[in-house]
């Protein structure tokens, strides 16, 4: 009996690992958007100015894959690591509209460099990046929040249709 316990243990500590690490994950891609919108915001139009934009957007994509990753590879979540994991989703979904917000304002910028079809391939990676990690979170979610999380994922889902429509 104290081996199934000390067992159980060991399976809760790691579930709480997996959510923990969507979080820190979550958190992580939160950052790398903050930078990248910063830097579009700060960009004056130049074209040497859009190297560190391409920097800042590669680190986020490679954040979003990673991501993944990790969503993927956790077990299912409990209530309490899935409402954790939507404070920091909540979190991302306000920074993402306020990054793709500066890319829209940048646009003429872009345009004036011929670099929006650039642009608008590069927001498609990333949205297709984003709606997998979003998938993945959301399939480990308990049944009865799942609604509450595709609802929160749908305002990043929702701020990558408005940015590729106007770079369209």
């Amino acid at each position: 009996m104290l081996l199934n316990l000390s067992l159980l243990g060991l399976f809760a500590g790691s579930v709480l690992a997996d959510g923990a690490a969507i979080v820190s994950a979550t958190d992580e891609i939160a950052a790398s958007n903050t930078k990248l919108g910063k830097t579009v915001a700060s960009w004056d139009g130049g074209l040497f100015g859009t190297l560190p934009i391409v920097v800042e957007s590669a680190k986020l994509l490679i954040k979003i894959n990673e991501a993944i990753s990790i969503a993927q590879d956790s077990a299912p979540l409990n209530a309490i690591e899935a409402i954790t994991i939507a404070q920091s989703t909540q979190n991302l979904a306000g920074g993402v509209e306020t990054t793709l917000g500066n890319v829209v304002d940048a646009k003429p910028k872009f345009d004036k460099l011929l670099l929006s079809p650039v642009i608008l391939l590069n927001l498609k990676q990333e949205k297709s990046a984003t709606d997998k990690f979003s998938a993945a979170v959301v399939e480990k979610v308990p049944k009865s929040l799942k609604g509450a999380a595709e609802t929160l994922v749908g305002r990043i889902g929702t701020a990558f249709n408005d940015a590729i429509a106007t770079y369209s």
